[in-house]
């Protein structure tokens, strides 16, 4: 069988953790499935080709615009066709297709203005199209999956749940940084729905309270856009510049310095379909404080991790403390983890999709 994937987005200098999960996908298919050829369509021509494990799969570059996947038509023929988004062509319908699904933020978020909204009303009604032609359809958590039947009103029997493995990021070489010797981490990136400036709230809820600890915080991802500044005038105005650290972006070498350097990861995300930075963290022994809502809440179920309502500052503080406070509660948390990852494999998702995909 010749099998599309439709890779994208890809080929972003400093990729967030969508575009990551996504050449994972990509990667593991390729490394464990010999048996079927694979197409993998892009939407640019990237700087970098994707480096790829096996030799049965090609590329093929669609070009730009806002209708590019319906080149699908006239490009290079699959007998099967993977979108990693919640989007088909418009024009387009594949004989077989599957949709892998993330999450639908824009469903949660208050819309910033009246073009925003409309915006959101037709990015709903293009998801509720495509999902509804896929043949099959795909949710890395239950909670997605909850969410797709509420929100398009899609038949339970269509979609499967298929929880996606992680990159074992700290078994790559280090590439060191200058870092507080003690800190919580936050992994990902510095937007609203990731509940950043929540974790700064309870942070400083948890320096005022024991600041005898000299517990720092570090924030990962990219220093830039409307919600990066306001957490920046936050530290400001708190006194928080010597204790808030803004890291940047960072590479794989980066991350596997900082896992293993770090206290806890705190993770509160307010709409998150899985969590990756979740099981990156459970993997390198670090202990993790996340949401009990959505796919975080699945994450970090069993005790694996110490949920919380990411809407309560205090709540939030107070998990802090315990992981700073409680030796044995870190340890708990790093042996449930590492039991807990065992669930998440590439291995057992790949042989997942494809079972999907033969079904068609």
């Amino acid at each position: 069988m010749k099998i599309g994937i439709i890779l994208h987005p890809y080929g972003e200098q400093m990729p967030g953790g969508l575009p990551r999960v996504i050449f994972e996908w990509t990667k593991a298919l390729l490394g464990r499935d010999q048996e079927n050829e694979y197409i993998i369509y892009l939407k640019h021509q990237p700087k970098t080709m994707p480096s790829l494990p096996g030799k049965n799969w090609r590329v093929a570059v669609l070009g730009s615009g806002y209708l590019w996947l319906n080149r699908l038509r006239n490009g290079p023929k699959a007998d099967a066709y993977v979108f990693n988004t919640p989007v088909l062509p418009l024009f387009f319908r594949p004989a077989k297709s599957v949709s892998i699904v993330y999450d639908f933020p824009y469903k949660h978020l208050p819309p910033r203005d009246l073009k925003d909204r409309l915006r959101r009303i037709v990015i709903g009604w293009y998801h509720g199209f495509s999902l509804r032609r896929a043949g099959a359809i795909v949710a890395i958590s239950h909670s997605t999956k909850d969410e797709i039947i509420k929100f398009f009103n899609i038949n339970p029997g269509k979609i499967k749940v298929i929880y996606h493995g992680f990159k074992s990021i700290c078994v790559l070489p280090e590439q060191k940084l200058d870092l507080p010797d003690k800190f919580f981490f936050f992994a990902g990136t510095l937007k609203e729905r990731k509940n950043v400036l929540n974790i700064v709230r309870a942070y400083n809820l948890f320096r005022k309270a024991r600041p005898d600890i000299g517990m720092k915080l570090v924030l990962s991802g990219k220093s830039e856009g409307t919600y990066y500044e306001a957490l920046k005038k936050y530290v400001a105005q708190e006194g928080l510049a010597e204790d808030v650290v803004f890291s940047g972006y960072l590479n794989d070498g980066q991350l596997s310095y900082v896992y293993k350097k770090a206290s806890a990861l705190v993770f509160p995300s307010i709409i998150e379909g899985s969590g990756n930075p979740i099981l990156e963290a459970m993997d390198c022994g670090l202990p993790v404080i996340t949401s009990n809502i959505f796919g975080p809440a699945e994450l970090g179920s069993g005790g694996s991790a110490l949920l919380v309502d990411p809407y309560s500052v205090e709540e939030l503080a107070s998990a802090m403390q315990k992981v700073a406070m409680d030796k044995k509660v870190r340890e708990f948390l790093i042996e449930k983890g590492r039991r807990q990852i065992k669930k998440f494999s590439w291995d057992t998702a790949v042989r997942e999709l494809l079972s999907v995909i033969k079904s068609l």
